[in-house]
């Protein structure tokens, strides 16, 4: 019997530098989702802060985001059921805005959250709703982790 796909959420930061930076880890993980080897997660507030960041610092990328998107295996998680929770986790993390990714694990229980977000990576290991739930790690540790 086949192993599933580890599920992989990714932050907006790891999708553009996938996206337009070629070399790097963070294209290595988008790889990987395009050869069907990993499930990508991709909150749906991830994905228009994605556009929005390519419209404004990489114009000539824009087109790109959603033709990967194409040929990515991955999921969208809705906002509806993340908005609400994320007020509640609040507190949980040193920057309110990161508080959507925090909820955004919660509800979709990815095996791996990939963020190059230090802090972020302390928050949500320090909380227990997140930290037995997935495995959080830079894009470094994930492709190690993964071989």
């Amino acid at each position: 019997m086949r192993k599933p796909k580890p599920k992989v959420l990714i932050d907006t930061n790891i999708l553009i530098s996938g996206l337009v930076f070629l070399k790097g880890n963070e294209h290595k993980i988008l790889k990987l989702a395009e050869e069907r080897k990993i499930v990508l997660v991709l909150p749906e507030f991830v994905l228009e802060e994605g556009r929005l960041v390519l419209a404004r610092s990489f114009p000539s990328h824009e087109a790109l985001l959603d033709a990967s998107l194409a040929r990515m295996e991955h999921t969208v998680l809705p906002w509806k059921g993340i908005g609400q929770l994320s007020s509640v986790y609040e507190k949980k993390v040193r920057d309110k805005k990161d508080a959507p990714l925090l909820a955004s694990v919660i509800v979709a229980k990815p095996d791996f959250t990939v963020t190059g977000d230090v802090a972020l990576r302390e928050d949500m290991k320090r909380c227990s709703e997140v930290a037995g739930v997935t495995k959080i790690c830079s894009s470094r540790q994930f492709l190690e982790a993964i071989g």
